[in-house]
């Protein structure tokens, strides 16, 4: 049975844990409320860019401008895997590097942009090709996901990518953050792709050639809301995570406290009987 001193000693270790457990879970949730800003006014953006698209893509010549994006001619694929640059968040990590997994990529035509420390060290032990891009999962800033969409598409256009994957952890809830896997590139028809235009509105100077200019918008934008969605999943999981384990401390700081108190009460009542016990003699 483990000494007063022994016990005492664990208290105090669960007590600094559980401060610093503590201040992980409030920092992380200031973290995801900021997140969760900016992936919600990004993604009505995204959503009303997009529909405006959908619109475009049905009228007359507007097959020529999406055919380009719409077919991959190359050999290999292009995988997007975010994870993140930090521990300390559950299973976060270890679910994406699991998916991927399980997507049977080919080692030899597969090149893989990590975003973030654990996917780029994962996928490189399974011997995949893989870019480091893991100062992008510190902030999701605009400038850096577009120019990795430029560099995706050009790829794409000039025959060298048959298909570009996008894997990532979705902020549903603050207990539900599913990864998921989305084709990035060749794009999907939208839902009123093949339909006339209608004569809702008045496009200058055509349809055709403001498709051309939003087209890469749409592909940078939807990138750029991807890595907003995993940050937001990713404080997510570390504030309940944190949120978890303060929990178990508190529990076991009480359990100890109990074991402390039983110990130190029999140490007492043995003190009192040696004294008695002392006396009768005497």
């Amino acid at each position: 049975m483990a000494s007063l001193k022994e016990i005492r000693g664990r208290i105090g270790s669960v007590r600094q844990t559980l401060k610093i457990t503590s201040a992980m879970r409030l920092i992380s949730s200031a973290k995801l409320h900021s997140a969760q800003n900016a992936i919600s006014n990004m993604l009505a953006y995204e959503q009303s860019l997009r529909s405006v698209y959908d619109r475009l893509s049905g009228c007359e010549g507007a097959s020529e401008v999406v055919k380009p994006f719409a077919a991959g001619t190359g050999e290999r694929t292009a995988v997007v895997l975010v994870t993140s640059n930090r521990a300390l968040c559950g299973g976060f990590n270890a679910g994406l590097a699991k998916t991927f997994e399980e997507q049977d990529f080919d080692i030899g035509t597969t090149t893989v942009y990590a975003i973030g420390k654990f996917g780029y060290k994962a996928v490189r032990k399974l011997g995949f090709e893989a870019e480091n891009l893991c100062a992008m999962a510190e902030k999701a800033d605009y400038a850096a996901s577009a120019a990795l969409a430029e560099k995706l598409v050009s790829q794409f256009l000039d025959g060298k990518l048959s298909r570009v994957v996008l894997i990532y952890s979705h902020f549903a809830s603050m207990s539900n953050v599913p990864v998921k896997v989305e084709t990035y590139l060749p794009m999907v028809p939208g839902e009123s792709s093949g339909e006339p235009c209608g004569t809702d509105y008045i496009v200058e100077p055509s349809p055709v050639e403001v498709l051309e200019h939003l087209l890469p918008k749409v592909l940078k934008l939807s990138l750029h809301t991807v890595l907003l969605d995993a940050q937001a999943a990713e404080h997510a999981a570390r504030s309940l995570a944190m949120q978890m384990a303060t929990d178990n401390g508190n529990n076991l700081l009480a359990e100890l406290s109990l074991q402390y108190n039983k110990l130190r009460q029999q140490a007492i009542t043995n003190e009192i009987l040696d004294l008695v016990g002392g006396q009768i003699n005497h």
